[in-house]
């Protein structure tokens, strides 16, 4: 959603006078940077991209128009709200769709186009993705596909070796409380509001040398001080969770899904070439 918004104030201030040419955006050292002088920049940095992207979409929808294809109503609302969902606050998503000069019906109307387009591929292209397909998919790919070990870490992370085993001589000499002694110690102001918790941490999302540290510990445990970013942390794991193998008939739906993304994603560039030339386009300079 926030690609979505900046890429909306950029359309915003090249293309639609949202502010006046007088307008001043920033002050540096007492210099003033106007509106103009942004519009000018950002049309340099982002036009040639912007109205080929522009012709490609005009092209695409008269390709789905004749085609016959519509979006459907109830898909784009559901994407709609997808994207209201990602904002805790109603009146803050509207707030910023409003700060780029976009009303809500504006980006149902975007979410709409890029429907016709996504199924004006399909269409025109011809794709379909079978079971079979996802199938195959699936036996190249079942070892990632499915649910990796994972284990539910607090950490105590502080800025100096000398911190790190001072705490952890008190973590294994006196018996410390390891959430009560991330509290009082950790520099990360989260580990402290959070008694020291990161939660469920999966295999693959840590750097190796330190995931074999914490994958070996044993639910209790807690790892020596770890030189980590700036500093230096100690790890405890907390719970631990099995991995899951995949199972082809619960994610086979989301499978094709992801499977048909990629061939769109494919053909989508090929089609807007074929329809460019077979269109009449003059550039106006």
């Amino acid at each position: 959603m926030k690609k979505t918004i900046i890429t909306l104030a950029l359309l915003a201030a090249c293309t639609t006078g949202l502010y006046a040419a007088s307008r001043t955006v920033a002050v540096v050292d007492g210099g003033k940077v106007t509106a103009d002088e942004l519009t000018k920049k950002l049309w340099w940095q982002y036009a040639g991209q912007g109205l080929t992207e522009l012709v490609d979409e005009k092209l695409l929808l008269e390709e789905g128009a004749r085609l016959g294809i519509k979006a459907d109503p109830k898909e784009v609302e559901a994407r709609f709200n997808t994207l209201a969902a990602g904002y805790t606050d109603k009146d803050l998503f509207e707030k910023n769709l409003k700060s780029v000069g976009w009303s809500a019906q504006d980006l149902r109307g975007l979410i709409s186009r890029q429907l016709v387009i996504r199924n004006t591929v399909i269409a025109a292209k011809k794709l379909a993705v079978t079971d079979e397909d996802a199938k195959a998919f699936f036996d190249k790919n079942k070892e990632r596909l499915g649910t990796p070990e994972s284990v539910k870490l607090s950490q105590i992370f502080v800025n100096t070796k000398a911190e790190a085993d001072d705490a952890y001589d008190l973590l294994s000499t006196v018996g410390a409380d390891f959430s009560k002694l991330s509290t009082l110690k950790s520099a990360d102001a989260n580990l402290r509001k959070n008694n020291g918790s990161l939660g469920y941490i999966s295999k693959g999302m840590l750097l190796p040398e330190i995931e074999k540290e914490i994958f070996a510990l044993q639910v209790g445990q807690y790892t020596r001080p770890l030189a980590t970013g700036n500093g230096y942390s100690i790890f405890k794991a907390e719970e631990r969770k099995p991995g899951k193998e995949a199972v082809f008939e619960t994610i086979r739906e989301e499978l094709k899904t992801a499977i048909l993304n990629q061939l769109i994603a494919q053909k989508l560039p090929e089609l807007a070439q074929e329809l460019r030339q077979k269109a009449r386009i003059e550039i106006v300079k």
